[in-house]
């Protein structure tokens, strides 16, 4: 079987640096074989991007169909709303950086935050709210926003025997031009994932766990 994840924000949010780093992470740990493929959007700032990501151990196809993705992991709001039509309806989980981008067309109203919220929740089976990109904001370094949903996924991806918490590690303090935004990264990276370890529950994990029948 195979776990599948959507990672979706805008192009400049370091989407696919996500998600290569979740593969990463897992082709270390594990034995399980990882595809990752960008399908939709511009990675160019702006743009809406959603990339894909399977795991298990026989990935025949790079992409998730819409209705069969468990997880999502999303830097921005609106593109969580956008591409919720990806998750399992009532079986999956949605992890969401709390911020919204105005989007760039003129006179287009900035959509209601708690219905945004609604929308998503109404679809999946648990959603998490991080404060990754304000925290990033007030280190200095907002493009660290994405190591918050890296160390919230790596979190449980740990407890599912599928990644191991010293190998993200080892990646996130690879990643950054300077020692203050390796620091950062790392900071980022632990809120995640002691936020995951705090709020993801057995049922969450049992329901991902199927799907990887480990």
């Amino acid at each position: 079987m195979t776990l599948n994840i959507v990672v979706v924000g805008v192009g400049g949010q370091g989407i696919l640096s996500l998600a290569r780093v979740i593969g990463e992470a897992v082709l270390n740990s594990s034995d399980l074989n990882v595809s990752i493929a960008e399908t939709h959007g511009l990675s160019q700032r702006g743009g809406s991007v959603i990339t894909h990501i399977r795991i298990g151990k026989g990935v025949f196809a790079p992409t998730i169909a819409e209705g069969d993705a468990d997880v999502m992991l999303a830097l921005e709001l609106i593109e969580a709303a956008r591409y919720s039509s990806y998750l399992k309806y009532k079986e999956s989980i949605a992890v969401i950086d709390d911020r919204l981008i105005r989007p760039s067309l003129p006179k287009v109203k900035l959509p209601d935050r708690d219905e945004l919220i609604k929308h998503i929740q109404d679809r999946t089976y648990r959603m998490f709210i991080l404060k990754g990109f304000n925290e990033a904001l007030k280190r200095g370094s907002p493009l660290s926003a994405n190591m918050a949903l890296f160390g919230f996924i790596s979190s449980i991806l740990e407890r599912l025997r599928v990644v191991k918490n010293k190998v993200s590690l080892k990646i996130v303090s690879s990643l950054g031009r300077s020692e203050r935004v390796i620091k950062v990264n790392k900071e980022l990276y632990l809120m995640g994932y002691e936020k995951a370890s705090r709020l993801v529950s057995s049922d969450v994990l049992s329901l991902l766990k199927k799907r990887l029948l480990i």
